[in-house]
């Protein structure tokens, strides 16, 4: 019998994997992170393909084979990076905090904090300003990394272990945004990026 999962996720990365397919590096809400195959999906004719771009949240639906997870379906997608084809900063921060996923998460292994920090600001960029994007990406990169167990907790920030995103945090959180940089410097030194 195989395991069949459906969860939020959002596409990490995409790459080639023989003819017309692709394999996909999805962040899901229930497995964390997962390799998947798309067969087919790189062929115009696919149903899949639009779905399976980097930097897309969505329901994914994946079934789990002899060997590896599938994509077999997906639904209520949004690629982030064209919808903020007009916020400019939010498309870096996105494609940023994207790739430091890419770099430090390896293997399958759930955390909902994880998840909720990555997937709340995927979804919140859009309605920011310059300042308050640049904040929010700092602000998630620390949360990630103390997810991660890089960074520890600071007593009493409570912004850290949120998810949230919203301008009044973002405001509370401007004026810590050099020891947020500080954090998150020791943070990556911590797992070996810098």
């Amino acid at each position: 019998m195989h395991r069949e999962i459906t969860s939020r996720a959002v596409v990490i990365g995409r790459y080639s994997a023989g003819e017309g397919s692709v394999r996909v590096l999805l962040y899901t809400e229930e497995l964390g992170m997962v390799t998947a195959i798309a067969k087919s999906a790189r062929e115009e004719r696919s149903k899949l393909r639009p779905h399976l771009q980097g930097g897309t949240t969505g329901t994914f639906s994946l079934v789990r084979g002899a060997y590896d997870w599938r994509v077999i379906g997906a639904v209520d997608t949004q690629n982030k990076y064209f919808s903020f084809v007009k916020n400019a900063p939010a498309q870096r921060a996105s494609a940023n905090v994207i790739h430091l996923v890419s770099q430090l998460v390896r293997g399958e292994g759930s955390d909902p904090g994880f998840f909720d920090a990555l997937w709340d600001l995927l979804h919140s960029l859009n309605a920011l300003d310059e300042n308050e994007v640049r904040i929010a990406e700092r602000l998630a990169v620390l949360r990630i990394l103390f997810a991660l167990g890089y960074v520890a907790p600071e007593s009493g920030a409570t912004y850290v272990t949120s998810s949230d995103y919203s301008k009044e945090i973002l405001k509370e959180v401007a004026p810590k945004e050099r020891d947020l940089i500080a954090s998150i410097n020791e943070g990556l030194l911590v797992s070996g990026l810098a």
